[in-house]
């Protein structure tokens, strides 16, 4: 239930704080006073959309606090959807700072809006004035079955899966137009990739092909230089004979350090000197002058160089890369009639769970209409409509939806020997209001919210028809705490407490402010609601009929 509340700085209110209490509270006044307002605080710490409009001082922050406590299976729930420790009492607070910063917390630790959106249906449900006409709207319709049915959590969950069900059709979607699109480009594809595939492509073989080129093509001239190289330092009298002589002489003159290294590094010299000869041998004696492998050569080149050009790159590795890409796209057009299959039959399976979880949900909203009904056309009865009938029709229709299978129509007569037809072609403002409660007093029952909520929608109703209001009213207050603002005096006296909102004019300021009344007051105040202020004795009189009713 609902403790506490506390505004600071929002709309006309500077400060205020109310203590609830628990079973039937309304809350009157003069229209304008501010009534709504206080609605509108609680909608604001409760997740609503914020603006610094709302700052009665723009220079100040606002600040609105509530505290409820919680039953046992309230914190249960609340633990498992926000993973928090906690005991009967939670305290939400939502701050809006003058810069339009928005910031909400939760037993005092920072909290996001969105865990507060999710757990708010938990604590607290408000229903106002021209909340009827939601009820023109089939999805409110189906909502409202669900939630008399019990079947909220359980509509949510195939909510998801349906969800879950329309991304599998739209993968299907996105690989059928792959595949479509790949079997048009399919042969263009493959004759590019056969090309470049075909081609054996290495790394750097462009670059490898070039340098061998420029050797085979000077081959007789390598040969030939490579030979007389040789014949200059192993022939006869040829620079390694030099050399040895050279060392010869050194050998027997060697008497100091300077001697000695030039001795060593002629005689290394002449190791370095026979290596070298004997690679130019071998140079000369491999090198042969072959204008077939020039042209093979030359010919790989000009292929590499055509199909550079033709792909508008310049270095075979892109080459490469380009023939890796289109491999790709031939693999995916090859396994994207696989993938297809496994999706098809993940649609299938889905689509037969979802086909199952409709029919169940199906057949409990069917059972529990009939619940919803009855009981529905015994309180319109109480309400002075002893002609109404109402009545749900449901029918399946051939596809899924996110709500399952079922197409909803509440209809209404309110007259007799009238047609049920669809309620908005049938009901007035004042039929509705009686309608709207009539309804809602028997989801509220089936309702987690420990406080509910309900702004005027006793507008259009007086007389014993609004003491029949009352009476419902007070009879939902019995498990649940029932705060009601209303114009009404027959429905304010059948609360079990009473707050009167009114304007105080300090200065230059108008400032909304709430009191509980005493019985004194509490029958001064009906009475003015009878007849106007001041009350005459005969309002007196039926306001204390009214309140010893009760």
């Amino acid at each position: 239930m609902l403790r506490s509340l506390q505004i600071r700085n929002y709309a006309i209110i500077d400060q205020l704080e109310i203590d609830w209490k628990k079973d039937f509270t309304v809350i009157t006044g003069e229209t304008g006073a501010g009534k709504s307002i206080i609605i509108g605080a609680l909608q604001l710490v409760l997740g609503s959309r914020s603006d610094v409009k709302i700052l009665r001082n723009p220079d100040e922050k606002c600040l609105v606090e509530v505290l409820f406590q919680c039953t046992p299976s309230v914190q249960n729930m609340l633990r498992e959807k926000l993973d928090i420790e906690m005991d009967e009492e939670l305290i939400i607070r939502r701050e809006i700072l003058p810069s339009g910063k928005s910031r909400s917390f939760i037993n005092d630790s920072p909290a996001l809006l969105s865990d507060i959106l999710q757990i708010a249906p938990l604590l607290l449900s408000i229903h106002q004035q021209f909340d009827h006409l939601d009820f023109f709207d089939k999805n409110y319709q189906l909502a409202v079955l669900d939630s008399f049915a019990g079947l909220t959590e359980h509509t949510l969950k195939y909510k998801k899966n349906f969800k879950d069900y329309q991304d599998l059709l739209f993968q299907k979607k996105e690989i059928e137009e792959k595949i479509k699109q790949g079997l048009i480009e399919k042969e263009f594809v493959e004759f590019q990739f056969n090309e470049l595939d075909s081609a054996n492509l290495n790394e750097n073989e462009l670059v490898k092909l070039e340098e061998e080129l420029n050797t085979v093509s000077k081959s007789e001239e390598i040969k030939s230089n490579a030979s007389q190289s040789f014949d200059l330092i192993q022939k006869e009298a040829g620079i390694l004979d030099q050399i040895q002589i050279s060392l010869n002489l050194i050998r027997n003159i060697r008497i100091n350090e300077t001697m000695k290294s030039l001795y060593d590094r002629l005689d290394q010299l002449k190791t370095e000197l026979k290596d070298i000869s004997r690679e130019l041998e071998q140079v000369a004696d491999q090198t042969e002058f072959s204008p077939e492998k020039i042209a093979t050569v030359n010919q790989r080149i000009d292929l590499l160089n055509r199909l550079l050009k033709k792909h508008r790159v310049s270095t075979d590795s892109e080459l490469i890369a380009i023939r890796n890409e289109l491999q790709n796209k031939l693999d995916l057009i090859t396994t994207s009639d696989a993938s297809l299959e496994q999706l098809n039959h993940r649609i299938e399976e889905s689509k037969k769970n979802l086909l199952k979880e409709a029919a169940q949900i199906s057949r409990e909203r069917i059972a529990k209409s009939a619940e919803l009904i009855q009981k529905t056309n015994q309180l319109l009865l109480q309400l002075g409509m002893e002609f109404a009938k109402f009545n749900i029709q449901l029918t399946e229709t051939d596809e899924l939806k996110e709500t399952g299978k079922d197409q909803i129509e509440f209809l209404f007569s309110a007259n007799k020997g009238s047609t049920l037809r669809p309620i908005k072609d049938q009901a007035s403002g004042g039929e509705l209001a009686r309608f709207n409660l009539a309804i809602k007093s028997q989801v509220a029952q089936k309702n987690e919210a420990g406080c509910l909520i309900f702004d005027e929608i006793d507008t259009g109703v007086s007389g014993q028809i609004a003491l029949q209001m009352g009476n419902i009213l007070k009879q939902m207050s019995s498990h649940q705490q029932v705060i009601c603002i209303t114009h009404s005096p027959q429905v304010a006296s059948r609360a079990n407490h009473h707050y009167y909102v009114y304007k105080e004019h300090l200065g230059k300021k108008t400032n909304t402010n709430i009191k509980s009344l005493n019985k004194t007051e509490r029958l001064n105040e009906l009475a003015k609601m009878l007849s106007g202020e001041p009350p005459t004795k005969a309002a007196l009189k039926n306001a204390m009929e009214l309140i010893e009713m009760t």
